[in-house]
């Protein structure tokens, strides 16, 4: 008889234990999934920021390259005036990629990610090549 309890006992306390775990487990999985949501939305957020700031230098520019042309002659006034066309596309390409962030959902982040990488750093030539050459109008 005092076999049988013993058994019991035993047999209680595993299935205790063994539920305990489970629970514990679950618990580790809810928490690893809460962590790649909020670091899914803090990248999406980092990102849309760092867009933003750019889409900002390239409204500044477009501002600035106003001036110029009204300060310019026929022929710089051309040029110029291509010149903010192509930043205005590129805007344009900024905010579709800010669009794009906005929109993303953590099963397409990875894809939207780098197609906005690529958008970034090809905007940020622009901006570079766009000061060479206002700089290379103006010299001559």
């Amino acid at each position: 008889m005092k076999l049988l309890r013993i058994s019991i006992i035993v047999l209680i306390s595993s299935f205790v234990v063994a539920c305990s775990s489970t629970k514990k487990d679950e618990s580790k999985a809810e928490t690893a999934v809460e962590d790649v949501k909020d670091s899914f939305e803090s990248e999406k957020t980092d990102l849309k920021y760092e867009l933003e700031e750019i889409k900002l230098d390239i409204e500044t520019k477009l501002d600035d390259i106003d001036g110029k042309i009204a300060d310019a002659t026929d022929s710089n006034k051309t040029k110029l005036e291509e010149m903010k066309a192509d930043l205005q596309e590129k805007k344009d390409d900024l905010d579709r990629a800010i669009s794009k962030v906005e929109n993303s959902t953590k099963q397409a982040w990875n894809d939207t990610k780098e197609s906005v990488n690529e958008t970034s750093d090809d905007v940020k030539d622009a901006l570079k090549d766009f000061g060479d050459k206002v700089s290379e109008i103006f010299k001559s």
